[in-house]
């Protein structure tokens, strides 16, 4: 079943988009533990994103400042990790030089107070990285890399101390390499890469990068909604606000990715009936959780009609407590039992973390404010800003 909300007017569907946007789920806490959910629907919507993600341009920075250091850091991976993260730290500074405004500069707030991040963009991006075939070298985390990267430095300077005592041997070809042969470039497939990238550093992609980088997407996730959109240059996505949004185009897809996308929205539509009950159980007098609870009450039951058995068999869910939960909360949903609703989501977040953590328990400790997000977003947000940028690189981008 397709499910959605009516507009009235446009005074409410601004009111309902200014509740969804104070609701929004980037960085916000999984209280009810549903991420095997969240995250099964968002790697297959839009993998190799995360919510933390601000612009496709970091796809290039992370690489680009890799392998500038292969050749100048040296053999000490502690070194190597220090300088990394300086250049990083530079690149960030030279965003806002360029433009104190600009968008999506990871750690703006930091680097105006002369301070960093504790999560550079080679920790946001890494994953990205490997899914997208940019990083070549399998699954190997950042850490894992720079030993590599330094252990090879190390031979290579073994090889250039010692020579080769091999000089006239034709079976050991591999020995008599220069020294400056020994390349690293299998960690990294990013032919876009130049030695003075630095000097011209801007957050636009240039043509190429965009190219690259949409065609990588397009061959590592050609079964995504991302992918999709990309191959098939579907540049209204772009001006879409929310997940939801994604109806007004979705029957140009695959039918499985309709259905994959339906289920998805109708579960995030399902589980944010519980979010607003969190909240009126931390704070009965929340006025925005009130409102949002009796416009939700009376379609309690279209809202429950989820299939949540397509959900568990289609994202591989096994979680018995999870399971148990969401079913649960489905049929006192049928009932329009909010007082057993509002008592099996107590019992849901003790489950999850122990009666003293648990927000429920204690909700006199609490700040007011809204916990747990709203809608789900399904990383929408990251991707489309990704998306966007891709599309702008093709169209005014610099070869």
């Amino acid at each position: 079943m397709q499910l959605g909300w009516i507009d009235f007017s446009a005074t409410e569907r601004s009111k309902v988009l200014s509740i969804l946007d104070l609701l929004s789920e980037k960085a916000t806490l999984d209280e009810l533990g549903i991420s095997p959910i969240r995250d099964g629907f968002s790697n297959m919507f839009f993998p190799g994103t995360s919510t933390i993600q601000t612009r496709a341009k970091y796809f290039f920075i992370v690489p680009y400042a890799m392998k500038s250091l292969e050749k100048t850091a040296g053999t000490s991976s502690s070194i190597f990790k220090k300088e990394l993260d300086e250049l990083e730290k530079r690149c960030g500074y030279k965003f806002l030089e360029n433009d104190p405004n600009e968008e999506g500069v990871i750690g703006k707030r930091s680097l105006n107070k002369g301070k960093w991040v504790k999560r550079p963009p080679s920790d946001i991006y890494w994953a990205g990285l490997r899914t997208y075939g940019i990083f070549s070298a399998g699954k190997m985390s950042k850490d894992e890399c720079i030993n590599a990267v330094c252990h090879q430095l190390s031979a290579k300077n073994n090889v250039r101390f010692l020579g080769n005592s091999n000089d006239k041997s034709e079976e050991n070809d591999t020995d008599d390499k220069h020294p400056e042969e020994l390349s690293y470039s299998s960690f990294w497939n990013i032919p876009t890469f130049k030695p003075d990238w630095f000097s011209t550093l801007k957050m636009e992609l240039t043509k190429d990068e965009a190219h690259f980088l949409k065609a990588r997407i397009i061959k590592s996730c050609p079964d995504s909604i991302m992918g999709y959109i990309l191959s098939h240059d579907m540049k209204s996505f772009a001006e879409l606000e929310s997940f939801e949004d994604i109806s007004v185009l979705i029957s140009q897809f695959p039918e499985d990715m309709q259905n994959e996308y339906y289920l998805a929205r109708d579960f995030s539509s399902f589980i944010y009936v519980a979010r607003v009950l969190f909240n009126l159980i931390i704070a009965p007098e929340n006025e925005t959780a009130i409102a949002e609870y009796d416009r939700l009450y009376p379609r309690l039951k279209e809202l429950s009609e989820v299939d949540l058995e397509a959900i568990y068999q289609l994202l591989e869910i096994k979680e018995i407590g999870l399971i148990g939960f969401l079913n649960d909360l489905k049929k006192l949903m049928i009932e329009g039992n909010t007082d057993k609703m509002k008592t099996l989501i107590k019992k849901r977040e003790s489950w999850l973390k122990g009666d003293s953590r648990a927000k429920t328990v204690h909700p006199e400790e609490l700040e007011q404010g809204w916990y747990g997000g709203g809608l789900l977003d399904y990383r929408f947000t990251a991707a489309k800003q990704i998306i966007a940028d891709i599309f702008s690189g093709e169209e005014e981008g610099n070869a």
